[in-house]
């Protein structure tokens, strides 16, 4: 009988001992939640179009996945900080008047201070804008001239980005392959393409290759549009020539 009574009484101690540490964990957990929250924070540099610096404060940073949108205004000090918030992955969009709406993907924030090493360096949209383009021959190499407005020179150069495609229906939203932004200077600015540029591109000899061009900004705002994948170029300046074609040598 001795042996049954202590068998029990383990047996009685066991569950009260297990019920007592499902409360405890479950008061713990709901009293304080430690390293589900942190701060989020970064801080952006402006500029015009070119690569003169402008006042950091008003621009409007945003954290798409919030419910309701939770949303900062950086600082003179271009500073935005997010307290207290939930661990997880985010998209943050940046907004101002007179630059170009533009996003950064993916953010991951799982620590208890997390800091945006890269550089937020945002532009204003272009004023630059495209009156003319030609493409000639050279030695074999195809040289795209673009009359731009204002004209560019060393002091104040302007800048602009190149789109591809086989058709001519090719524009900043239809291409096969766009240019980083280049530096235009002259009247008009010209840049040097050469075969192997064109047959990495996925042009081959005597393809006809569409092009158009555009004023951008040096800090073009650029991104992906993470639902259609899509490569968006928010600082375009629209004002730009027809597109015109030559055959790749």
């Amino acid at each position: 009988m001795n042996n049954i009574l202590k068998a029990a009484f383990k047996i009685a101690l066991s569950i009260s001992l297990l019920i007592s540490f499902s409360l405890w964990s479950c008061v713990k957990t709901n009293d304080d939640p430690i390293g589900i929250k942190g701060n989020l924070s970064g801080v952006v540099n402006l500029y015009d179009d070119g690569v003169s610096p402008l006042a950091k404060e008003g621009m409007v940073v945003t954290l798409i996945g919030t419910d309701p949108l939770i949303s900062d205004t950086t600082d003179i000090q271009g500073k935005f900080e997010f307290k207290d918030l939930a661990y997880g992955t985010y998209f943050l969009t940046f907004s101002k008047p007179t630059y170009g709406f533009t996003m950064i993907n993916n953010v991951y924030h799982i620590n208890k201070e997390t800091k945006l090493n890269e550089q937020l360096s945002f532009g204003q949209i272009s004023t630059t804008e495209i009156t003319e383009i030609q493409a000639k021959d050279t030695l074999g190499s195809i040289y795209i001239y673009s009359k731009t407005n204002p004209v560019g020179s060393q002091q104040e150069p302007r800048y602009i980005r190149i789109f591809f495609h086989h058709s001519d229906a090719v524009n900043h939203q239809n291409f096969e392959h766009y240019s980083q932004v280049v530096k235009a200077v002259g009247d008009p600015a010209n840049y040097r393409l050469n075969p192997h540029t064109l047959e990495d591109m996925g042009f081959k000899t005597g393809d006809k290759v569409w092009i158009k061009v555009y004023g951008d900004s040096y800090n073009s705002n650029a991104y992906i549009e993470p639902i259609k994948e899509q490569h968006i170029f928010p600082n375009l300046n629209m004002n730009s020539a027809s597109a015109i074609s030559f055959i790749a040598p």
